[in-house]
């Protein structure tokens, strides 16, 4: 029989992480159950980072080797790191050629490895650790360190089969031969992992990783595109997981139109597609902190999990031991309620009590489970006072880490409409390759079927703009109107 406990030091393990001088310290995340990489502290200048990806790419590469840049390498600036890493690159090639005209020299290894603002372009998978952000900043080195613990953790990003060039070109050789050495980052060994809450889509993750990483050319170019869809897919179905309270861990596609399309508010791709997802998202923060405070409780000696396992650990439990978790979810949700008291004028405890009561009275069949009621309950007390406090302004900044990565990246504003979740043709054709593989061409069914594996839906006007676009590129082979008659070839 399974036993219900609240950790060994009882509610006082609550009070010491959560009260100081009697004070409430504040809404703290991640020391129970990790979840997000997201803070309260909001920054606009990650925006530029979260579009590009590249330096999320280079720095899973380098947590994997548990290694850094030296501090002489790293600037506080992308220019200045740029311009570093190019120039030590230059001179180390000085150092092993012998030739009267390195001027000339010089000027080919700039033209042919550097980009305008001296960046290394990735001309060989060797590169990839040698990426780096815009700008020095540790909300993106654990936006890094979030994807890598959920999507790459283990020997994947070490396997020099996937990882390594094979390019015998002498200049490729000279100038990979001139990067710098990183140094061994210590102390990386002892960060917490983050919570894979759907591991099928680390599955699918490493299937795609190792597809792309078959072509040096498909890896090079989409490598960034690859963790970045990723990372909003994985986000986008905990936001849909959060909202039913951890129903099941079913993926939940969204729907999506192409960027050059013209939408109605009748449509699927407007309807079911950004506007869910945003309403999914709204209380990010607060279910991050609900989980966190419910994983003070332990089931077996076993922090208790996330929605979905707490629902199937209560179904195991003996009536009494369930009497124990019901118990032990109300003791918190009174820590909390005891410990919070200041509201805008109007609103009080009294009032969200009333509040929650109706909800379940209008939803009586819903939620039919003691357990899930509690923590519903829980869930509605902390959203509250977000709502009806000054606090609010923490809560609305944790949420739009997750708002502005979507706007910059998926999301196109449609005027009145608002936003909607959007596919260019890059993309597109990109997570086409994906979905096809190392096969000549599938149905176009099975496309369909391969991106909703993947957690994207076109509804038929979509679908009838896609087909149109394969047409133009001879992507489809026709040999009926019949989807399970037409074919999508590779371009690979």
């Amino acid at each position: 029989m399974k036993e219900v406990t609240i950790e060994m030091e009882g509610i006082d393990g609550l009070i010491s992480t959560y009260i100081n001088k009697d004070k409430w310290r504040g809404h703290l995340t991640g020391n129970k159950f990790k979840i997000l990489p997201f803070k309260t502290k909001f920054s606009q200048n990650c925006m530029p980072d979260l579009r590009s990806f590249h330096g999320v790419v280079g720095e899973c590469f380098r947590i994997s080797r548990d290694e850094k840049f030296s501090k002489e390498l790293n600037g506080n600036k992308k220019e200045s790191f740029n311009h570093n890493l190019r120039d030590f690159i230059i001179d180390n090639v000085q150092k092993e050629v012998n030739t009267k005209h390195f001027d000339r020299l010089k000027d080919v290894i700039i033209n042919l490895f550097f980009e305008d603002d001296h960046s290394l372009i990735k001309f060989s998978k060797d590169t990839l650790p040698y990426l780096n952000f815009f700008i020095q900043s540790n909300h993106l080195e654990e936006i890094s360190y979030f994807v890598y613990s959920i999507f790459l953790k283990g020997d994947i990003l070490k396997d020099e089969d996937l990882t390594k060039s094979t390019n015998d070109n002498l200049l490729y050789k000279l100038v990979l031969e001139s990067l710098p050495d990183l140094e061994i980052k210590t102390g990386s060994n002892d960060r917490k992992e983050y919570k894979n809450i759907f591991p099928q889509i680390k599955d699918l993750f490493q299937k795609d990783f190792k597809f792309i990483a078959s072509s040096e050319e498909l890896y090079l170019n989409h490598i960034q595109d690859l963790y970045k869809y990723y990372f909003f897919f994985y986000l986008s179905q905990l936001a849909r997981f959060f909202n039913s309270f951890g129903a099941d861990k079913e993926i939940k596609p969204i729907y999506f139109s192409m960027d050059w399309e013209t939408l109605s508010a009748s449509r699927l791709a407007y309807l079911s597609g950004w506007v869910i997802l945003k309403r999914d998202s709204n209380g990010l923060f607060s279910h991050i902190f609900t989980l966190e405070l419910l994983n003070y409780i332990l089931v077996a000696n076993d922090s208790i999990g996330d929605y979905f396992e707490i629902q199937e650990t209560s179904k195991s439990l003996a009536t009494e031991e369930k009497t124990k978790l019901i118990e032990s979810i109300r003791l918190i949700s009174e820590f909390y309620k005891g410990n919070i008291s200041k509201f805008y004028a109007g609103y009080n405890w009294e009032k969200c009590e009333n509040e929650v009561a109706g909800y379940f009275l209008r939803n009586p069949k819903k939620y039919n489970c003691e357990v899930q009621k509690e923590i519903i309950r829980l869930y509605k007390l902390i959203k509250y006072q977000f709502d009806h406090s000054e606090r609010g302004a923490a809560h609305e900044r944790y949420g739009k880490w997750f708002e502005h990565f979507c706007k910059i990246n998926f999301v196109k504003n449609r005027g009145r409409l608002g936003g909607t979740t959007v596919l260019n043709q890059e993309y597109l054709l990109f997570l086409t390759k994906l979905c096809i593989g190392k096969k000549d061409k599938i149905r176009l069914n099975e496309l369909w079927h391969q991106l909703r594996l993947r957690g994207l839906v076109f509804d038929e006007t979509s679908k009838g703009e896609i087909i149109k676009l394969f047409e133009k590129i001879n992507l489809l082979e026709k040999k009926s109107d019949s989807g399970d008659a037409q074919y999508v070839k590779s371009t690979i």
